[in-house]
């Protein structure tokens, strides 16, 4: 039985179904190949543009961030130092003041010229409301004891016996005086509470108290003491008042000149000069 129309051969049948593919490096370039290639070539140009062209993008942003951040840490560095700063500059004005307010205590050339007026007017405040002239107190001494010799020979105010303390040694300068008044126990007292109370520093020492006279004891008749009589004693009273200064502040020594790098070394067998 036959089929009308062109007759095609088996041989040429099987080329038609058969489609011949070009041969590279041995290798037939089927579809499949093709893809296969194709899909390689995508990765190595993905790679290529990760490597050259995002890689250093990248990191490049990396170091920017690295950067921003060194920068806003420089910031807080910065304002932490500044707030450090502010801290020592008030710390400063503070040590500053309490320094001011401490040597105001002291006293000073100009206040220690009136001492003596200062003085009596404690003594006179003691009087107050006493008219009897014997039972009033007086001011008989008051004289500056000059100053001991220093190292080198000469008067010298400065402390430096340690009688207040090894650490104001040559710190403090002093004034003293020999005091001596006369009248009560009381007065004496009231006298010494305001001289403790003036605004230099001052301090009382060598206190000695002695009686001026002994009382008297008056009697009757009877041999009982009369009414209304001063049995208390007048005493002399003698005490010495130490005024305190501070010394005036040395100045640093001068540092030594640096040493000349161009100068030649010192011969260690050369003779001294």
């Amino acid at each position: 039985m036959t089929v009308g129309g062109d007759y095609i051969p088996g041989e040429e049948y099987g080329a038609l179904e058969e489609p011949s593919y070009p041969v590279v490096f041995g290798m037939r370039l089927t579809p499949r190949v093709n893809g296969i290639l194709l899909a390689l070539a995508g990765l190595l140009g993905a790679g290529y543009l990760l490597f050259n062209a995002v890689l250093p993008k990248w990191e490049e942003n990396a170091a920017l961030r690295a950067d921003i951040a060194a920068k806003e840490q420089q910031l807080v560095n910065q304002g932490q130092a500044q707030q450090q700063i502010e801290e020592a500059r008030a710390k400063l004005a503070e040590a500053e003041q309490l320094r001011a307010d401490v040597l105001a205590l002291f006293a000073d050339e100009e206040g220690l010229d009136t001492l003596l007026i200062d003085v009596n007017e404690r003594v006179q405040a003691a009087n107050a409301r006493i008219t009897d002239p014997d039972r009033r107190a007086t001011l008989s001494k008051f004289e500056l004891v000059p100053p001991p010799a220093g190292p080198d020979g000469q008067p010298s105010d400065l402390v430096t016996d340690g009688s207040l303390g090894v650490a104001v040694n040559n710190k403090l300068r002093q004034r003293l005086y020999n005091v001596e008044m006369e009248g009560s126990f009381a007065q004496a007292q009231s006298v010494i509470r305001n001289i403790e109370r003036l605004q230099p520093l001052l301090v009382l020492r060598n206190f000695s108290s002695t009686p001026t006279d002994p009382p008297t004891l008056r009697l009757n008749q009877q041999g009982r003491p009369l009414p209304n009589q001063d049995t208390e004693p007048r005493l002399r009273t003698s005490f010495q008042v130490q005024a305190l200064m501070p010394a005036p502040i040395q100045p640093p020594a001068p540092p030594a000149p640096p040493a000349d790098p161009n100068a030649p070394a010192a011969d260690p067998n050369a003779p001294p000069q």
